[in-house]
Parts: structure tokens; C-alpha cells; sequence
């Protein structure tokens, strides 16, 4: 009788180990995404415009702020002052969503701006792009959490 318990015991350890780490090891295909919720800050934000000098924007009273909640809905601001639009000021909302794909994030957002045309790469606890062009000029932004 104690030989039955003994490995019944066993066998029962033995499918719960084996359960557990295939729990574990199951993702159902999906790899180790990065978790992009937080609030983001532009720390780098600097623009090229074909044929001009580079511009900093934040040194110029620009910024960028992209709040990622937990359903990757997003809410911010971009602010584009009239030094660096060479116009008048440019005020956008931010409001989308975010979208993740391996270590890149996308944007989809109801404002038309270059935020949601460039492809953003998930570093830690940065979101980024380095010098890429878009609509005439070229982008090197860092946001960090």
C-alpha cells in the first residue's frame, strides 16, 4: 500500500513540475515583449530639416510627452514652438494608441504628425529613433520613462 501512495506521490509531483514548466515556457508564440506602459518625456529631441541647420528642439521650448496606459491607449502633447515650425506654434494631442511588435512601437494617433510616422524602437526604459527621415526632414528623439 505504501509503495502505491509513495508513487502515485511522485507521479503527481511529477505532472505538476512538468505542468509548471511548460506554463512557463508556453508564451501560445508570442516572445518576450517589452512592457512599453508608463509615462514618456522627450530628453532628446532633435530635428534636421532637409538642407538647414539641426535644431534642439527642447532647447528651443519644444517638447514631447506620451503617457502608454495599460490597454496601450495613449494621451500627451506635442508642442512645437513658431522658432522651430517657422510659422506660428504647432499644439497636437498625442491620444492613439500604441501598437507593439517585437522590440518596436508604432503609433496611431488622430493628429497628423511625424510622431506617428516614424518607427520607434523599445530600449529599457526608452522609446526612440535615430536620425530617420520623414516628411522633409530627419528625426533623432529619445523618450524615457
Amino acid at each position: 500500500m505504501r509503495t502505491f501512495h509513495t508513487l502515485r506521490r511522485a507521479a503527481l509531483a511529477a505532472t505538476v513540475l512538468v505542468g509548471s514548466l511548460a506554463a512557463c515556457g508556453d508564451d501560445g508564440g508570442v516572445t518576450n515583449l517589452p512592457i512599453i506602459g508608463g509615462s514618456y518625456s522627450a530628453t532628446t529631441f532633435l530635428v534636421t530639416p532637409d538642407g538647414e541647420s539641426q535644431i534642439d528642439v527642447l532647447a528651443a521650448g519644444g517638447r514631447l510627452t506620451i503617457a502608454i496606459g495599460a490597454t496601450n491607449a495613449t494621451a500627451g502633447t506635442l508642442l512645437l514652438p513658431a522658432s522651430v515650425t517657422g510659422d506660428v506654434a504647432l499644439t497636437e494631442s498625442m491620444a492613439g494608441t500604441a501598437e507593439i511588435t517585437g522590440s518596436s512601437v508604432s503609433f496611431d494617433q488622430t493628429a497628423d504628425t511625424f510622431v506617428r510616422d516614424l518607427n520607434w524602437a523599445v530600449e529599457d526604459n526608452t522609446i526612440r529613433v535615430s536620425d530617420q527621415s520623414v516628411g522633409g526632414a530627419r528625426f533623432t528623439i529619445v523618450l524615457t520613462r
